[in-house]
């Protein structure tokens, strides 16, 4: 999945402020540009994981999906 695309999954399944979906947003840019795709689900997990309910296993499919 794009960026995009997890911030529209968490748009539709999570009730979340504007502020903390920027914050999350920016997260999920930082991970695109700056990880390598071995440490994306580690650092996407450090960041999000019982954020806003998100679990590793809705994070492992953003991951799979690529980018």
């Amino acid at each position: 999945m794009d960026t995009f695309e997890i911030l529209d999954y968490i748009d539709e399944n999570f009730n979340v402020a504007v502020e903390a979906r920027r914050l999350i947003e920016n997260i999920l840019i930082y991970a695109d540009i700056f990880c390598a795709e071995d440490e994306e689900f580690d650092f996407l997990c450090k960041m999000l994981e019982g954020t806003i309910g998100l679990t590793r296993e809705e994070i492992r499919s953003f991951c799979q999906g690529g980018k």
